[in-house]
């Protein structure tokens, strides 16, 4: 039984799906030369994936917002894309095509955690472009599915800064801690360069 006006479509009448595809490793480097390169969900984060490994060549590329879903075991990890990087087949991206992406993502969160309850997120060693496709979600009708989009979307944009600025505070406390334990700095200069990178 579902409300009336809503109606359960399979996943790629609602997103478009890009999966993954690796380039070879001698493309690859830790040096921040192409864009950042993800296999897996090696260096997923809460939300965003922290970038160690660059790819100079850009075979598949998930654009910055783009949910980035692993489809190896363990099948259904997901992550959003904080800028334009280069996805191996261990990832595919995905894009409501309507514009509705943080229903997308919460959607999917249920979806998986259904799946996760079922196996232990072990049902699947690996699905491909036919399962991504061929999953099904329950759309509300718009207005209900709009109202959700504009709740959702200003906790995902605070989400958002918040990572940032942790990130920022992070990078900051990495440079300022060897040059405060040597004396290089005093603690008055190390606030002074906390501020100015907040601001």
């Amino acid at each position: 039984m579902i409300p009336k006006g809503w109606e359960v479509v399979s996943l790629n009448q609602f997103a478009d799906i890009n999966m993954g595809q690796s380039p070879k490793s001698e493309y690859y480097n830790n040096q921040g030369n192409g864009l950042p390169f993800h296999q897996g969900i090696k260096d997923f984060g809460f939300r965003f994936p922290s970038h160690q490994t660059f790819s100079t060549i850009e075979k598949k590329v998930a654009n910055s917002g783009d949910i980035l879903l692993s489809v190896r075991a363990p099948v259904g990890r997901m992550n959003v894309a904080d800028q334009s990087i280069v996805i191996g087949r261990g990832l595919c991206g995905l894009r409501s095509k309507s514009g509705h992406q943080a229903f997308l993502y919460y959607k999917l969160r249920d979806v998986f955690k259904v799946i996760d309850s079922m196996g232990s997120g072990t049902v699947f060693n690996s699905i491909n472009k036919k399962d991504v496709e061929n999953l099904k979600v329950l759309v509300p009708e718009d207005s209900t599915l709009q109202k959700f989009e504009e709740l959702a979307s200003k906790w995902d944009k605070q989400i958002k800064c918040n990572t940032e600025e942790s990130l920022i505070l992070q990078q900051t406390r990495d440079y300022l801690l060897p040059k405060l334990l040597s004396g290089e700095i005093d603690v008055s200069e190390a606030k002074e360069t906390v501020e100015s990178a907040l601001q």
